[in-house]
């Protein structure tokens, strides 16, 4: 047994609210090469060791967002996470493995249940009900555990997909799908207003809205986010320091920003850690508030949420009152209703 010896060690000592996971990337390695084996999936890789090497990054290891879906991601950990076999475990073990290791006690998994359905070959109610199942049975375990998803829009999905996204998000609100997201890469076709009046439709039935925005040059399309859908966080956001009138109206609507330190730097939308110090201090002093969160917490090497909690104290980038401040943000913040599995019964 490893002696704890530091301050740093002991942290964070309070329950952990993640806002910000995508169920792709939160996958323990380990749970993949299983469910290869047992649905006798091709992998690249023979050797275990092989594949973890190959689906995950780390500091030492960096690949643009681009990059990894495109070469990773949606190839490989998409199909691998398909099926209601596959969704059902991912899911709970995601969640439960959440609350074991980290002492997450609050989680909002994200999605988009057309990438779990082996491109249509299976129906998609059947996708999203074993997802439930899976979060179903991981609230049954752990009484202390509160949990929902959120459903992924595509920037290069069309009108017409995304639109069948928002109506089965509003079919299972009751059953636990919290609130919609828009996110992937851009297109050029891709623009908030012609989503305005599907967002007032779900956020009429009880949904709540994120958008990934201002985490790369080819989605940072805030303003455009914030007057048309008027979300009430959003995914990354990183760039919006580099815009002073747009923090302003940042923090004078309230809207949070999910800030993903590991994922950032890893994907190369920051350089480094001293950069990211610099950001959320810029971010601070024009009072915008955010939320740490992991984004990928198993395809980057060291991103489980309490990890970077203690390598953000250890480095100096938040101070332990700060990193207090962004938990209760991101409790306050949640989407996700009091009561456990309670609140969807």
């Amino acid at each position: 047994m490893v002696k704890k010896n530091t301050q740093t060690d002991f942290f964070p000592n309070f329950p952990l609210a993640e806002l910000h996971a995508h169920l792709g990337a939160s996958v323990n390695p380990t749970t993949y090469w299983q469910i290869a084996h047992d649905q006798g999936f091709k992998l690249p890789k023979r050797d275990y060791h092989e594949f973890l090497d190959y689906v995950t990054l780390s500091a030492d290891k960096k690949m643009t967002m681009k990059d990894y879906f495109d070469k990773i991601y949606h190839p490989l950990l998409d199909p691998l996470s398909s099926g209601t076999f596959a969704t059902e475990t991912a899911v709970f073990e995601i969640m439960s493995g959440a609350y074991r290791a980290s002492n997450i006690t609050l989680i909002e998994l994200r999605l988009n249940p057309m990438k779990h359905n082996h491109e249509g070959q299976e129906d998609l109610d059947h996708i999203i009900m074993a997802c439930l199942r899976g979060m179903e049975r991981a609230l049954l375990q752990y009484t202390k555990l509160s949990a929902g998803l959120i459903f992924c829009l595509y920037r290069h999905f069309s009108l017409e997909m995304n639109t069948i996204i928002i109506e089965k998000a509003i079919k299972y609100r009751r059953r636990g799908v919290v609130g919609i997201d828009f996110a992937n890469y851009g297109s050029r076709k891709f623009h908030f207003k012609d989503y305005e009046a599907l967002v007032k439709k779900a956020r009429k039935a009880g949904l709540r809205v994120t958008v990934h925005s201002g985490e790369t040059p080819d989605t940072n399309d805030i303003r455009e986010a914030i007057k048309y859908v008027k979300p009430e966080r959003i995914g990354h956001g990183i760039l919006a320091y580099r815009d002073s009138s747009l923090m302003k109206e940042i923090a004078r609507l309230g809207i949070v920003l999910e800030i993903c330190p590991m994922s950032n730097i890893v994907t190369k939308a920051v350089k480094d850690l001293t950069e990211l110090k610099e950001i959320l201090k810029i971010f601070r002093a024009n009072k915008v508030k955010f939320t740490i969160n992991t984004d990928w917490p198993e395809m980057i090497e060291g991103a489980h949420l309490d990890d970077q909690f203690r390598m953000l104290l250890s480095e100096g980038v938040l101070t332990e009152k700060e990193l207090m401040e962004c938990n209760l943000t991101a409790f306050k913040a949640s989407f996700i209703p009091k009561g456990g599995l309670n609140a969807y019964l």
